[in-house]
């Protein structure tokens, strides 16, 4: 049996009924406590993102669940559903803001992945969700989505300006994107300057109890991954049945052992129901820091 089906029995073996500190609460005391809390923040530090308008024939033609009820969908909706329920509790549960989004090698559908986990996140309102395309030698999420952004998150890692400018509102009032469409060779150097962490201050000091997603290149094409991982509280990685090698999902994990893995994402299954499988193994590495399980 390989890592990642190992990873998927174990999870499926799992208890259903995780408690959750939100347990009880409806939508409506969620939404009137996150509007409260918004008009806490100074209005200086808030983030007033630009709302854009998707390109909806691309976003269906790159497998987007925009609607989240179209019947020939509604088995990867549910796994969605299950996927950010699961990485929600243990969100809560260990106190993480920051969750990057990766993979072996490409092709495996992170960024998918990414863009369907912050949509499914969005519904729930009970928290604003924050996607960042920090794979800045490949930027996708804008491309997929069909937008162009104002300001480009490259131009910021390179000038440091317009930080708060580069933010955009797609799908859900309470779900800000960020990326860049053209890419550089940087990458790492950029992502390693101090300049990420002046963003994730900005985005903690702006929004309402935050989920930040981070779409990162994969770990075995550069060191970008590796470069951002220990600033973030913990990594989803993404593998593609029929794709993803073995070898290659084993060497990902070894180099990402010394981080917190949140879970991990089996795309493509040949399973019917659900068509797309969330997992975690309890035996993968943990941060050495202190922070998760």
């Amino acid at each position: 049996m390989s890592i990642v089906e190992r990873a998927l029995e174990k999870t499926r073996a799992e208890p259903r009924n995780s408690p959750s500190r939100r347990a009880g609460e409806d939508g409506a005391q969620r939404s009137a406590g996150r509007t409260k809390q918004a008009a806490a923040i100074d209005a200086s530090l808030r983030i007033q993102p630009l709302s854009l308008n998707l390109d909806e024939d691309l976003c269906r033609e790159h497998r987007l669940l925009l609607r989240g009820a179209a019947e020939e969908d509604g088995a990867a909706v549910a796994a969605y559903r299950m996927l950010r329920t699961r990485l929600l509790h243990r969100a809560r549960a260990h106190q993480w803001t920051t969750i990057a989004v990766t993979s072996a090698g490409p092709n495996d559908g992170k960024t998918l992945t990414a863009l369907n986990l912050s949509i499914s996140m969005a519904r729930e309102k009970s928290r604003e969700i924050v996607l960042l395309d920090m794979d800045m030698r490949n930027p996708s999420v804008c491309r997929t989505l069909g937008v162009h952004p104002p300001h480009e998150l490259r131009h910021y890692f390179e000038t440091g300006e317009h930080v708060k400018d580069m933010f955009v509102s797609v799908c859900s009032e309470n779900l800000m994107i960020c990326g860049s469409t053209t890419p550089t060779e940087q990458a790492s150097e950029l992502l390693a300057s101090s300049r990420f962490d002046d963003l994730i201050r900005v985005v903690k000091q702006g929004t309402v109890e935050p989920i930040i997603l981070i779409d990162l290149p994969p770990v075995l094409l550069t060191d970008d991954a590796l470069v951002v991982a220990p600033k973030v509280d913990a990594i989803l990685v993404v593998a593609s049945e029929g794709l993803t090698s073995q070898t290659d999902f084993t060497k990902a994990l070894d180099l990402l052992s010394e981080f917190q893995i949140a879970g991990v994402v089996l795309n493509r299954t040949i399973e019917t129901v659900p068509s797309y499988h969330y997992g975690y193994d309890s035996e993968y590495p943990k941060r050495g820091s202190g922070k998760g399980a």
